[in-house]
């Protein structure tokens, strides 16, 4: 399973999100190819005063009304001198000052010097670092394909994978006529949010593309309308559509498999393909099933236990 990651740089930030975050270059602007590698931010704190114990000088640096404020007590040569410093590892991205302050010398001096890009934006400290790490979540965030297709049955996110001709995606069509919605067919790209989410989604050409053996290519929109698609959707469970051949099949349900996708763990479920089985059914259930579990009823366990208690009990006569 192929995983890979994504870079920008600050001169994409600026082509892609600049009129969105109001973002303007100060200076530096020979250096906009310096790249964007993580989905995170820093407000410098002690690095300003020249204390670069566990600072992070890899990832984008933000000057809030707290650092302002301090940089602004600093006399400017130090302030030059202590920023040369944090600037010094080589590979800030960018500097970018919020809240419609005005540069300070000292901070521009250091950034020419250091050929680190500065730029300031007039928005809020608060309301400017949340939209640009959804930003670069999104953009930078891990990422693979997936052969499969994902559907939402009843709210959850449901991967339905298997070999090629199993029946994934005349099960899904099943789904879809049941109401539910379709997110991907075939090619489902996978990506790693923030907590361990899984968001999977659709690449852009095959969005609301079904192909269905026999029946060629379908517009699921213009089949079941509008409603019978979506963007995209969290991956909570994995189902493998097998053959009964394949391997053993836990019957009573009381092993609680997971698989891991990009090193996030999901809960994981293995069904039987076999003729009359109605596999639509048996995933609707399979997801009801599982909002169950994350209430922490199990039934197999429950069945298990009373199974147990009952035993006891004649046992003890």
């Amino acid at each position: 399973m192929p995983e890979f990651s994504r870079t920008i740089t600050v001169a994409q930030l600026l082509e892609t999100k600049g009129k969105d975050l109001s973002l303007e270059v100060f200076c530096g602007g020979r250096y906009l190819a310096r790249e964007i590698t993580r989905p995170s931010l820093n407000r410098p704190g002690l690095a300003l005063d020249g204390h670069l114990e566990n600072y992070r000088a890899e990832i984008v640096q933000i000057i809030g009304r707290g650092e302002y404020a301090f940089c602004a007590n600093l006399p400017q040569p130090k302030l030059k001198a202590n920023f040369r410093k944090m600037l010094s590892p080589g590979t800030v991205p960018c500097v970018i000052v919020t809240a419609g302050m005005k540069v300070l010398p000292g901070i521009c001096a250091a950034c020419r010097e250091m050929k680190v890009p500065l730029l300031s934006t007039s928005l809020d400290t608060a309301t400017f670092v949340s939209e640009l790490i959804a930003y670069l979540d999104d953009c930078l965030s891990p990422r693979t394909h997936v052969h499969g297709v994902l559907v939402k049955v009843s709210g959850l996110g449901i991967l339905i994978r298997g070999d090629a001709g199993i029946g994934k995606s005349e099960c899904a069509l099943e789904l879809i006529k049941r109401g539910h919605i379709m997110v991907a067919d075939d090619v489902v790209e996978i990506r790693r949010r923030r907590g361990g989410r899984l968001v999977g989604s659709c690449p852009s050409m095959l969005k609301h593309y079904m192909e269905v053996r026999g029946l060629g290519i379908l517009d699921v929109e213009m089949l079941f309308g509008v409603g019978s698609s979506m963007d995209s959707s969290e991956v909570e469970m994995e189902v493998n559509l097998i053959t009964p051949s394949d391997g053993f099949i836990d019957r009573l349900g009381m092993d609680q498999q997971t698989t891991h996708i990009l090193d996030a763990e999901i809960s994981s479920l293995t069904i039987p393909v076999t003729p009359g089985r109605n596999l639509a059914v048996l995933i609707e259930v399979a997801a009801l099933n599982h909002r169950l579990k994350g209430q922490g009823i199990i039934t197999a366990k429950e069945f298990n236990r009373k199974l147990m208690s009952k035993m006891k009990e004649k046992n003890g006569k």
